[in-house]
């Protein structure tokens, strides 16, 4: 319950954040979130991931918080296939201060766009010549 408690309120406050960022954005970017279950393989360790949150600017740049036992923020970019599109390509290309990553995933949204179903990545860490694997559906 106390796990809980603590990602719950990580969501929470993240999403505030995000939304505080937000208000010097243009309504045109995206900020949607999901609680489920994944994984995300860091090399050889493995997290299980309980929630996600994801911001789709209009410029087309992307942030990605994972919602682990640590949290794991990725950035890069996003691109729908078309407009009636229900799942976006993701570049990934590092993390915060940093262009140390490569690689890219797909995230799959909810009939109205408004929710997040699933997300995958396959990202190489340049620096650490390490894979990071993500796998997540959401509840």
């Amino acid at each position: 319950m106390r796990k809980q408690t603590t990602i719950s309120l990580a969501i929470f406050l993240i999403l505030l954040a995000l939304t505080m960022t937000a208000a010097g954005q243009q309504a045109a970017s995206l900020v949607v979130s999901a609680n489920g279950e994944g994984t995300i393989k860091l090399g050889k360790e493995e997290f299980k991931i309980h929630a996600i949150v994801v911001k789709l600017f209009e410029d087309g740049k992307a942030e990605i918080n994972l919602i682990t036992d640590i949290t794991v923020f990725v950035e890069g970019t996003w691109k729908r296939n078309s407009d009636t599109a229900r799942n976006v390509d993701l570049k990934i290309i590092g993390n915060g201060a940093s262009n140390n990553m490569e690689g890219g995933g797909k995230l799959f949204f909810t009939d109205d766009r408004k929710s997040i179903t699933s997300l995958k990545l396959e990202v190489l860490n340049k620096t650490s010549g390490k894979l990071i694997k993500a796998d997540f559906v959401s509840k």
